[in-house]
Protein backbone atom coordinates (compact mmCIF):
# COMPACT_ATOMS: atom_id res chain seq x y z
CA UNK A 1 0.00 0.00 0.00
CA UNK A 2 2.86 2.29 1.00
CA UNK A 3 3.90 1.54 -2.91
CA UNK A 4 0.59 2.59 -4.40
CA UNK A 5 0.60 5.55 -2.19
CA UNK A 6 3.72 6.78 -3.53
CA UNK A 7 3.31 6.31 -6.96
CA UNK A 8 -0.78 6.02 -7.82
CA UNK A 9 -1.45 9.19 -5.60
CA UNK A 10 0.73 11.52 -7.51
CA UNK A 11 -1.74 10.47 -10.82
CA UNK A 12 -4.49 11.22 -8.54
CA UNK A 13 -3.28 14.69 -8.00
CA UNK A 14 -2.43 15.77 -11.01
CA UNK A 15 -5.61 15.26 -12.35
CA UNK A 16 -7.81 16.24 -9.46
CA UNK A 17 -5.31 19.76 -10.19
CA UNK A 18 -5.91 19.47 -13.66
CA UNK A 19 -9.97 18.61 -13.15
CA UNK A 20 -10.94 21.11 -10.45
CA UNK A 21 -8.18 23.03 -9.38
CA UNK A 22 -7.14 23.22 -5.46
CA UNK A 23 -10.82 22.78 -3.75
CA UNK A 24 -11.08 19.29 -5.85
CA UNK A 25 -7.28 18.52 -5.02
CA UNK A 26 -7.67 18.99 -1.18
CA UNK A 27 -11.00 17.26 -1.44
CA UNK A 28 -9.39 14.23 -2.37
CA UNK A 29 -6.36 14.35 -0.27
CA UNK A 30 -8.80 14.43 2.60
CA UNK A 31 -10.59 11.58 1.37
CA UNK A 32 -7.98 9.72 1.05
CA UNK A 33 -6.52 10.62 4.53
CA UNK A 34 -9.82 10.00 6.07
CA UNK A 35 -9.90 6.64 4.26
CA UNK A 36 -6.08 5.78 5.32
CA UNK A 37 -6.92 6.21 9.04
CA UNK A 38 -10.26 4.37 8.76
CA UNK A 39 -7.99 1.52 7.22
CA UNK A 40 -5.37 1.49 10.38
CA UNK A 41 -8.61 1.74 12.85
CA UNK A 42 -9.87 -1.55 11.25
CA UNK A 43 -5.66 -2.86 11.01
CA UNK A 44 -6.00 -2.08 14.83
CA UNK A 45 -8.69 -4.42 15.41
CA UNK A 46 -9.38 -8.02 16.28
CA UNK A 47 -11.61 -8.33 13.05
CA UNK A 48 -8.94 -6.80 11.20
CA UNK A 49 -6.76 -9.44 11.93
CA UNK A 50 -3.74 -7.54 14.82
CA UNK A 51 -3.37 -10.48 16.70
CA UNK A 52 -1.71 -7.66 19.84
CA UNK A 53 -5.49 -6.90 20.12
CA UNK A 54 -6.62 -9.52 22.30
CA UNK A 55 -4.04 -9.33 24.09
CA UNK A 56 -3.37 -5.69 25.05
CA UNK A 57 -6.59 -4.28 24.06
CA UNK A 58 -7.84 -2.23 21.15
CA UNK A 59 -7.27 1.35 23.11
CA UNK A 60 -3.05 0.08 23.84
CA UNK A 61 -2.72 -0.53 19.92
CA UNK A 62 -5.17 1.41 17.93
CA UNK A 63 -3.53 5.00 18.70
CA UNK A 64 -0.37 3.38 17.57
CA UNK A 65 -1.16 1.76 14.51
CA UNK A 66 -2.82 5.03 13.85
CA UNK A 67 0.08 6.48 14.17
CA UNK A 68 1.99 4.58 11.71
CA UNK A 69 -0.43 4.89 9.00
CA UNK A 70 -0.98 8.74 9.80
CA UNK A 71 3.05 8.70 9.23
CA UNK A 72 3.83 6.83 6.68
CA UNK A 73 0.97 6.23 4.29
CA UNK A 74 -1.16 9.58 4.77
CA UNK A 75 1.98 11.85 5.31
CA UNK A 76 3.17 10.96 1.52
CA UNK A 77 -0.33 11.22 0.44
CA UNK A 78 -0.24 15.39 1.94
CA UNK A 79 3.22 15.69 0.93
CA UNK A 80 2.42 14.72 -2.95
CA UNK A 81 -0.16 16.79 -2.95
CA UNK A 82 1.61 20.11 -1.64
CA UNK A 83 4.22 19.62 -4.48
CA UNK A 84 1.80 19.22 -6.96
CA UNK A 85 -0.45 22.42 -5.56
CA UNK A 86 2.63 24.63 -5.33
CA UNK A 87 4.00 23.77 -8.80
CA UNK A 88 1.07 22.95 -10.87
CA UNK A 89 -0.02 26.55 -11.66
CA UNK A 90 4.07 27.58 -12.97
CA UNK A 91 4.35 23.78 -14.94
CA UNK A 92 2.23 22.65 -17.71
CA UNK A 93 3.88 19.19 -17.97
CA UNK A 94 1.62 17.15 -15.97
CA UNK A 95 4.54 14.28 -16.31
CA UNK A 96 6.69 16.74 -14.62
CA UNK A 97 4.06 17.64 -11.82
CA UNK A 98 3.66 13.72 -11.48
CA UNK A 99 7.40 12.86 -11.37
CA UNK A 100 8.29 16.01 -8.99
CA UNK A 101 4.56 14.49 -7.01
CA UNK A 102 6.18 11.26 -6.63
CA UNK A 103 9.54 12.57 -5.28
CA UNK A 104 7.77 14.61 -2.96
CA UNK A 105 5.54 11.61 -1.43
CA UNK A 106 8.59 9.56 -1.62
CA UNK A 107 10.24 12.04 0.73
CA UNK A 108 7.59 12.70 2.79
CA UNK A 109 7.47 8.64 3.27
CA UNK A 110 11.16 8.62 4.40
CA UNK A 111 10.20 11.60 6.98
CA UNK A 112 7.48 9.43 8.37
CA UNK A 113 9.54 6.61 8.60
CA UNK A 114 12.29 8.26 10.55
CA UNK A 115 9.98 10.14 12.68
CA UNK A 116 8.23 6.57 13.64
CA UNK A 117 11.35 5.03 14.18
CA UNK A 118 12.32 8.44 16.72
CA UNK A 119 8.76 7.91 18.56
CA UNK A 120 8.34 4.40 18.75
CA UNK A 121 12.22 3.69 19.73
CA UNK A 122 12.51 7.04 22.15
CA UNK A 123 12.38 6.20 26.03
CA UNK A 124 8.79 6.57 27.38
CA UNK A 125 8.06 6.87 23.80
CA UNK A 126 4.94 5.34 22.66
CA UNK A 127 6.86 1.86 21.55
Amino acid sequence: MRIAVILVFPVVAVWTWRAGGAARLWRAVGLAVAFILLLGAFVASAIGGNALTPTYGYAQIAPRVLLLHALTIALPVVVGALAVHLLAARWGSRFALYAVGVLAAALGWLAGVLAAIQIFMAPGGVG
